[in-house]
């Protein structure tokens, strides 16, 4: 960080009210800091998602460890061959009590301050051999995400639970609940699919719990560390997409989750709500005034990802409404609303029609109460869908409300991916709709429909049936006419 300190002063001395280019950037970066920066310029001119494959030794007898790393970057159009890129790939090494190991490498006098260091690939492929190694680590890789790239490192589903729990980087922390819960929805939908017992290991159970109780965290890591990736994510990982498998899988983990985890939940919750209250009794605020620091909204972030899991157990469902009505603020408010507006609650309506009185003359708060039905998981979400097209909140002919509505729908995989068809004749009758009033709107709906070969056969039919239906309509729009034609290969 001092180092691109430096180099900022330097590039506002030299430019400063000049137009300038990427290169003015990096040379003064490399002279600022007395470094070749000549092979780091390959970021600006060669494009592609760089993959770097980590592989690692450890030999007890010298007290070695060895971590091999491999980058390569799949050709695009115009560069079919790539030149390694100049990648500055942090990473630690955790002992078996979740301490940091030294990081000192062959040929140094002593090991590196602190609990990271970063080392510098340069070359196809690189081996970094670190010396006085007591004990066999876990690495810790590619830490605060020091560059943008793909990784893939063969962890464990223990390594990953310990990382989860004991990782002093925040980032590798998440990223490691995130490719346990990735691994745990697929193994859960494997399981449904064979009629086998639907489980959670109990040491991922028990990584979960520490991070929820870790007091010494950010609560909003710790809710960011709690949030499993979307459906839409979880898709991407699978050759032919599995809609209803991965939905049953998810809903799955976050409702096992939730029981395991009640007490915590609960404690978590009340604990923040509680620290609401007592803050706004020490300081006197009316009851209309919250707080909007970092801390703050930390604590509201994990505060609402605990009555998000709670609010899937019956005992806890009067948690909502309770918070619905008492909130202080819109982050509180709507995130109540969210977890009513999510199921079959018997107050879902009297809150959705409550919020939106309330806020029926804030443009953007209606957008979101819009969307918030639009992704709904209840069987009739299609039906309340339709019927919002004639609420006055909603006009096709305002783009953001289109996005809100019908954009949101369209991000609703269970729904718009329904096995009926329904969700895919509606967007494609709305496309059509569209199309002679904001054909650049209907063109980004139409988006929604040109993965359609990544799932199974019955829904590759309905897609490319209604694409074909409006690819046939007559007077259509240059931009649907576009997305249409090279979703079908007719261009």
């Amino acid at each position: 960080r001092d180092g691109f300190r430096r180099g900022m002063d330097l590039y506002f001395q030299r430019h400063d009210g000049q137009a300038v280019t990427c290169d003015d950037f990096v040379a003064a970066m490399a002279d600022a800091n007395q470094v070749d920066l000549s092979q780091f310029k390959h970021w600006y001119s060669q494009a592609g998602t760089p993959l770097v494959q980590a592989t690692s030794e450890y030999d007890p007898a010298t007290a070695s460890y060895t971590l091999t790393l491999r980058q390569s970057c799949p050709p695009t159009p115009g560069q079919p061959q790539k030149q390694p890129f100049h990648i500055p790939f942090a990473m630690g090494l955790l002992a078996a009590d979740g301490q940091p190991l030294p990081l000192q490498l062959e040929g140094e006098n002593t090991a590196s301050e602190g609990d990271s260091r970063v080392l510098e690939l340069r070359a196809a492929e690189q081996s970094f051999r670190f010396v006085n190694v007591p004990e066999q680590p876990i690495p810790s890789l590619l830490r605060g995400f020091s560059a943008p790239l793909k990784l893939e490192y063969d962890y464990s589903d223990d390594e990953l639970a310990f990382l989860l729990a004991h990782d002093s980087d925040d980032f590798n922390r998440w990223e490691a609940a995130q490719q346990l819960a990735i691994r745990s929805i697929l193994a859960l939908r494997a399981a449904h699919q064979a009629q086998r017992p639907l489980q959670l290991p109990d040491k991922l159970i028990t990584a979960y719990r520490q991070a929820l109780c870790d007091d010494t965290a950010d609560p909003a890591l710790r809710a960011h560390i709690l949030s499993l990736p979307g459906e839409v994510y979880l898709a991407e990982q699978m050759d032919v997409i599995d809609v209803d498998g991965l939905h049953f899988a998810r809903e799955t983990m976050r409702k096992m989750l939730a029981q395991a985890l009640q007490n915590e939940l609960l404690s978590t919750y009340e604990q923040f709500q509680s620290r609401d209250q007592q803050t706004r009794q020490q300081t006197r605020q009316q009851a209309s005034e919250h707080h909007i620091d970092p801390a703050s909204i930390g604590r509201r972030s994990l505060k609402n990802r605990c009555l998000d899991y709670l609010m899937l157990l019956p005992e806890h469902q009067q948690l909502g409404m309770t918070q619905f009505r008492n909130a202080n603020n819109m982050t509180d408010q709507l995130a109540a609303l969210q977890t009513l507006a999510q199921q079959a609650h018997p107050q879902r309506e009297q809150a959705l029609a409550d919020f939106y009185q309330q806020w029926r003359h804030e443009a953007l708060v209606v957008d979101k109460w819009l969307s918030l039905q639009a992704t709904a998981q209840g069987p009739d979400t299609l039906q309340q869908v339709q019927s919002l097209l004639q609420h006055e909140a909603f006009t096709i002919k305002n783009p953001n409300k289109v996005r809100a509505l019908i954009g949101a729908f369209c991000h609703n995989p269970i729904h718009f991916h329904a096995a009926s068809g329904a969700g895919y004749q509606f967007v494609a009758d709305q496309v059509l709709a569209l199309n002679a009033l904001n054909p650049q709107i209907a063109a980004r709906l139409l988006g929604s429909f040109t993965r359609w070969r990544k799932y199974d056969t019955a829904r590759q039919d309905l897609m490319r049936s209604h694409l074909q239906r409006i690819l046939a309509s007559t007077d259509l729009s240059p931009d649907v006419y576009e997305i249409a034609a090279k979703s079908l290969d007719t261009a």
